[in-house]
């Protein structure tokens, strides 16, 4: 399996994974100290992503004075070559007017000599003076031809740099695999919607699927939920791509996103018996055992029951998530690719978009979704210093998280964002064991439970021979 990306690529999709390993543990930690509320993450998350307007202004900024710069000094430079060209004119007009004297007092000399030597001479001396004139034009012209060449190249150049200046987020960018002339047919209606509102038809999926997440991890833990919206979003994606998209997927190609859903639903229920197992094992208090054995086994099947549901109810979330998350993946792509939208623009517009969307229901209805109580979330947050900082540093990370996905999305595609987006998993648990096995407190972090997190494990490795297979015969196809 060989991905033969440029190193800018490569440090992309590496910024992707760690910064998107990042965003997951700090709000399951947040989470697990008693901060339950999503819908302010979600605030906090469109926030930080709507920061990228800023930033992309700032790029541009940047960029207008580099090409400035660039610009004025090959106008220095092309003055300077003129003023050369002048001068050198001037001196080989001057050295020609010197010859064709000297040429002409020796003329006259020999003219003094004798009518014959003189006629003689005034030939063999006209010669030479007609030789200067021929030398002293051809220098003259050359370094005409030269100046006409100079000034050409510099009026190229330029020319590149108005076009680079003036077009420098509108070049083509991202993954042309698979693609076919009824792709550019399917999506020719890009082209007709307004330039800013372009960005509004993925900013509603972005503010619907990242509410979806947050409230996702209320009720599985970062790492399971790391694969099953990973191993969800390829699946989905490459479906996605080939009926939105038009992007031909080959038959071996999809044996290797079969392998990923297969290894998905081993997760999912590996999970699931895990929850059971845990609720099982739980110890009876011991005192009242004797009188209340049927209260404790009614509470102890309650407590099953529930845990059971909020198992469900957190699939549910992720399945309802994965599939907005393509919507929106696969809108950014055919808005950057297609319109050649700038992707930090579009980051920006659609963090704005949904944060102001998202205000307004936050302070209008959010208390009526119950999965938030806004009263106790401003109340922690007045009483609790430390939390308030966490707050503040949240946005750039969810901001550095943001530029780096829709830059992957920008220089590769959806579909293959997604697949690299499963080795987050691979860092999340790790960082979720250490945290929970190194940390001095034990309702931080993920534990191991045995066997159910070995079946986890297998249906990751699974859903990873899917990528394997997925990337080589994509590989071979190349």
């Amino acid at each position: 399996m060989v991905c033969k990306y440029s190193g800018y690529t490569w440090s992309i999709l590496s910024g992707m994974i760690l910064t998107g390993s990042a965003r997951s543990i700090m709000v399951k930690l947040a989470y697990q100290s008693g901060f339950q509320a999503p819908l302010t993450i979600t605030l906090l998350y469109l926030f930080g992503q709507s920061l990228s307007v800023f930033v992309y202004r700032i790029q541009q900024k940047w960029l207008s004075n580099d090409y400035n710069a660039l610009e004025s000094s090959i106008i220095v430079t092309d003055d300077q070559l003129k003023q050369t060209t002048h001068e050198t004119a001037i001196e080989l007009s001057s050295n020609c007017s010197n010859d064709v004297e000297l040429a002409e007092a020796q003329r006259e000399t020999k003219e003094q000599s004798s009518c014959e030597e003189a006629s003689g001479d005034a030939e063999e001396n006209f010669l030479p003076n007609s030789k200067a004139d021929t030398v002293g034009t051809d220098q003259l012209s050359d370094s005409q031809d030269s100046t006409t060449i100079l000034s050409e190249m510099y009026k190229s150049i330029h020319t590149s740099i108005s076009l680079l200046k003036n077009n420098n987020d509108e070049m083509p960018n991202g993954s042309n695999h698979g693609l076919t002339p009824q792709s550019a047919e399917r999506i020719r209606w890009a082209h007709d919607i307004p330039y800013y509102v372009r960005p509004a038809i993925p900013a509603l999926f972005n503010l619907l699927n990242s509410a979806l997440r947050w409230a996702s991890l209320l009720y599985i833990d970062a790492s399971v939920a790391e694969m099953l919206i990973s191993g969800l979003e390829l699946t989905l994606s490459v479906v996605a791509a080939r009926v939105i998209r038009k992007r031909m997927v080959s038959r071996s190609r999809w044996v290797g996103v079969v392998i990923v859903a297969v290894g998905v639903v081993v997760i999912e229920r590996a999970n699931n018996w895990k929850h059971q197992q845990q609720v099982e094992e739980q110890p009876d208090d011991g005192v009242e055992a004797s009188n209340n054995n049927e209260d404790d086994n009614n509470s102890s099947s309650n407590v099953t029951r529930s845990s059971a549901q909020n198992v469900t109810i957190g699939v549910i979330l992720i399945i309802l998530q994965s599939i907005l998350s393509v919507l929106q993946d696969i809108g950014e792509e055919i808005f950057m690719q297609a319109t050649t939208f700038p992707a930090m623009m579009m980051l920006g517009m659609e963090g704005l978009y949904g944060f102001v969307i998202g205000l307004i229901i936050y302070a209008t209805i959010g208390n009526k979704f119950g999965i938030e109580d806004i009263d106790d979330t401003i109340s922690m947050l007045t009483n609790n210093a430390t939390l308030r900082w966490w707050l503040l540093g949240l946005p750039f990370l969810f901001l550095l998280t943001g530029i780096f996905n829709i830059k992957a999305t920008e220089v590769t595609s959806a579909m293959t964002r997604n697949v690299w987006k499963n080795l987050r998993t691979v860092l999340v648990w790790s960082i979720a064991l250490c945290i929970f096995y190194l940390g001095n407190n034990s309702k931080y972090g993920e534990a191991w439970h045995n066997p159910d997190s070995f079946f986890i494990l297998l249906g990751f490795s699974v859903m990873t021979s899917g990528i394997v297979v997925y990337y080589w015969y994509k590989s071979q196809e190349q």
